[in-house]
């Protein structure tokens, strides 16, 4: 394990160049389907979103309104009549925790630049997703305690960190020297199905360590849909459509996720 983790750091320690401004996100949030006032709402997203936002310097993303879902959370393919992308999510009131988890996990799709087609490949876009809500889960935990949205928030990063903590503890435990023979195991499974949570979120625990030592690389996910992935694709396949669209600044991180899952 030790010796494969560090192969996957060398690999994303290559030099990349000073961060351009972070550009604004813009969302609308409908609250009144929350139950609850707006500008709390929008703290919290604002917590949850900045760890994985800071590294997608300059990118700009479709407005997007935020409203509540009673089946789940979940981003609309189909623009609403304002061209807005739709993000619901299923939560209210005050459970911060879960505004937080699907919130992440849902930006990471818009980020994704989400689309329909390649549906066996999806649990990989799934499995990032899954990886986002950790990711900043557990990096908002250190913010909210340094400086809470409000003072008398401030003891909220417990639970946070207790929701993180609890997620992690559900799936097995699959580090990443097992992940490839994971990844062969269940491979029939995730081309069928691209959102068996217990798969995509033992993954993204074992993928976890990468991200959190290399955050500057969430900003190659942006290149995963750029070109539309053919019905049939082999994972293999997937993975060098990615890297032909993305820079190659990212390209050891798609080598290393490659070489991971042990396809390249």
């Amino acid at each position: 394990m030790r010796v494969l983790f560090s192969i996957l750091l060398l690999a994303l320690s290559l030099s990349l160049p000073g961060q351009a401004e972070e550009s604004k996100l813009r969302y609308r949030i409908e609250a009144k389907t929350f139950e609850y006032g707006e500008a709390d709402i929008r703290k919290v997203l604002e917590y949850t979103a900045r760890p994985l936002w800071k590294n997608f310097p300059g990118y700009k993303v479709e407005p997007m309104v935020i409203t509540k879902s009673n089946s789940g959370p979940i981003v609309i393919f189909q623009r609403n009549a304002r061209q807005e992308i739709v993000v619901k999510l299923d939560t209210h009131k005050t459970y911060w925790s879960q505004y937080a988890y699907q919130w992440a996990h849902e930006l990471c799709h818009v980020l994704c630049g989400f689309r329909e087609d390649g549906r066996e490949n999806k649990w990989f876009e799934e499995t990032l997703c899954e990886l986002s809500s950790l990711f900043c889960m557990r990096a908002m935990v250190l913010d909210w305690e340094k400086k809470p949205p409000y003072p008398n928030w401030k003891n909220y990063s417990e639970s946070l960190q207790s929701y993180a903590d609890n997620v992690i503890s559900n799936y097995e435990r699959v580090d990443m020297l097992g992940l490839a023979a994971y990844y062969k195991k269940h491979e029939p499974e995730l081309r069928k199905s691209a959102t068996l949570r217990n798969l995509n979120g033992t993954m993204a625990a074992a993928l976890l360590p990468v991200f959190e030592k290399n955050p500057q690389h969430w900003e190659a996910i942006r290149y995963l849909n750029v070109t539309p992935a053919r019905s049939g694709l082999t994972f293999k396949q997937y993975l060098a459509k990615w890297k032909k669209d993305a820079p190659k600044k990212h390209h050891g991180l798609i080598d290393g996720i490659a070489r991971v899952f042990a396809v390249e």
